[in-house]
């Protein structure tokens, strides 16, 4: 067990009753909340309550159940095995609510099931907007004031006629499906309209404690106060300039008017422990905070820099960032570069021509996925989604209890690892990336997929779409690889880890390079009042060691007297 800081340990021995934690980045919330879970469970009296733990990601999920079953291990027989539930907040709602009671609002007669978007049964599930039809998966739900509950769809947040999205809504719930925002809708639903169940969740979970509140959603927030309604203990952790989610309606305000009620118990974790000095200085600077730094600078290179780049140019760019790494003795693998958007980590991480259409792009993205960044969960989500593409629309729940993390139904832990197996093997499961697209990739994807499907419909009883070889027909397939070959000289940079922002958030990492354009800087120097400046304080705050800014060369002479004002040196001096 670590050695808690004062400050953790006051929030980590609190009395049991609602809380609100200010925790800046780097404070060590995750073993606080860890500390904080087996705590309450230590000296809960009802012991056939449970106390459940809950984050935005299954990454953060991953860790706060490590380091509690460690903490079991380290103190056998300390009274705390079981009565205790760790998962997303989205998996809590799921499991607890929708999954089990949705039925009951949704007016299906079956398990109500997630849809990703990609089934091909909801072709038949469309709103309109009064010029074209969007998927009802598509709907994103606002409360605005002065309107109350509005639906959009699309960039341009076009919005959609009340009666038109209600009708669009109850269509697809009579089937049982719901969409990640219509999850919450529902669950809300419950809660409001049948008491008995608001009061048996109440009674099963006194004590629920949010990490990331910062994340807290529109629904979310109703969701928790009504249960907080019915007697749940509430309790926050966060940090709001870490709020990156605006877009969802989770701006941070619901943590901060949290900690101002009378019988909330408000606290702070005010030291970072990641962090070298020169960062946290500069992040006070940027949040408005005073918060202090644990570490000292060490002898090699260390804090925060920047350096001019050209979008043309990338390869001089990733290399002056490794010469940077290398003074600072911090490995490639250590290290990671991030950008604002999706789109952006792309390209710098060599993004390919698209190739395909419809399902055929699943396979072309996993196998993209899977050999050229190696990123094996997410080639096996578009592999899936691909599969369930090529089955008939009976099997429109498939995709969700297939994707359901930690699942533990033995059927979807079988077809899993189907599934899996196909896309770990390009000899004979999702041919390689690296093959001609139209005269090898397909035609071979086209026979493993043949197989594949004859082997779920023997062994899982999935019956195969009637069109299915069609929808692999070669459509918007090139005469070249789907991954090219590496240009000549290439071999000199580094491959680097590339990400967004929002990917890595909560983690720790030694080097940072945070790719910016004129408007990302803007925000970033304006600090933590936009969303956009805050994902610049999130990416600065993720490095311990080294943090590198890449600025347009064209801005640089603007931009440069505001970073050194702030606490940036110019790589490689004046």
């Amino acid at each position: 067990m670590i050695e808690l800081s004062p400050q953790q340990r006051e929030v980590v021995e609190a009395p049991l009753k609602p809380m609100a934690v200010s925790a800046c980045a780097g404070s060590g919330k995750t073993a606080t909340a860890v500390q904080r879970l087996a705590a309450i469970r230590e000296r809960l009296d009802d012991r056939h309550g449970h106390i459940a733990l809950l984050s935005f990601s299954n990454v953060a999920v991953d860790t706060f159940n490590r380091d509690y079953n460690a903490l079991l291990q380290a103190e056998p027989g300390s009274g705390r095995i079981g009565g205790v539930e760790i998962a997303t907040v989205d998996a809590f709602i799921t499991s607890t609510i929708v999954r089990p009671h949705g039925h009951l609002v949704m007016g299906c007669a079956r398990t109500p099931f997630l849809v990703h978007g990609s089934e091909p049964f909801l072709a038949n599930f469309t709103v309109w907007d009064g010029n074209r039809p969007h998927p009802t998966t598509a709907l994103r739900l606002e409360l605005v004031k002065g309107v109350g509950l509005q639906f959009e769809v699309g960039r341009a947040r076009t919005v959609i006629d009340q009666k038109a999205a209600a009708d669009a809504i109850r269509k697809l719930a009579k089937v049982g499906a719901y969409s990640h925002a219509l999850g919450s809708f529902w669950a809300l639903r419950v809660l409001r309209t049948q008491p008995l169940i608001l009061r048996a969740l109440a009674r099963r979970f006194p004590h629920i404690l949010v990490d990331e509140a910062q994340d807290i959603g529109t629904f979310h927030q109703f969701i928790l106060l009504a249960l907080r309604g019915a007697g749940v203990q509430v309790s926050l952790i966060g940090d709001v300039n870490q709020g990156i989610y605006e877009f969802s309606g989770a701006t941070g305000e619901f943590l901060d008017q949290y900690a101002k009620r009378d019988d909330v118990d408000g606290r702070m974790l005010s030291t970072n422990y990641r962090s070298v000095p020169s960062i946290v200085t500069i992040a006070n600077q940027l949040s408005g905070r005073n918060d202090m730094a644990a570490r000292t600078a060490p002898a090699t290179l260390s804090g925060a820099y920047y350096f001019a780049y050209k979008k043309d140019e990338k390869d001089n760019a990733l290399n002056s960032f490794a010469a940077l790494l290398g003074q600072a003795r911090i490995a490639v693998n250590d290290a990671v570069v991030l950008c604002r958007s999706a789109e952006w980590a792309d390209d710098w991480a060599g993004g390919e021509e698209e190739q395909g259409r419809g399902v055929l792009r699943h396979f072309v993205d996993a196998a993209i996925q899977r050999d050229k960044f190696g990123r094996f969960d997410e080639a096996f989500k578009h592999c899936c989604a691909g599969v369930v593409g090529l089955l008939d629309d009976g099997h429109g729940a498939l995709l969700s209890e297939v994707a359901r993390h930690g699942t533990d139904e033995r059927s979807s832990q079988a077809l899993r690892r189907v599934l899996w197996t196909f896309v770990k093997d390009p000899a004979n499961g999702l041919p390689s990336a690296s093959l001609v697209a139209d005269t090898a990739w397909q035609p071979a994807l086209l026979a493993r997929a043949e197989i594949l499907l004859a082997a779920l419909s023997a062994e899982h009883g999935l019956k195969a779409g009637d069109t299915w070889k069609a929808k692999l027909a070669k459509r918007n397939i090139l005469n070249q690889p789907l991954m090219r070959p590496a240009d000549l000289g290439i071999e000199n940079v580094p491959r680097f880890r590339v990400s967004t922002v929002h990917k890595v958030k909560g983690e720790s990492i030694r080097g940072v390079l945070y790719i910016c354009n004129r408007s990302h800087l803007d925000e970033l120097l304006g600090g933590t009042a936009t969303e956009v400046g805050k994902i610049g304080y999130v990416a600065l705050t993720r490095a311990r060691d080294l943090f590198v800014l890449g600025v347009p060369a064209n801005y640089l002479k603007e931009f440069a007297p505001k970073l050194d004002a702030l606490g940036f040196a110019k790589a490689g001096g004046t």
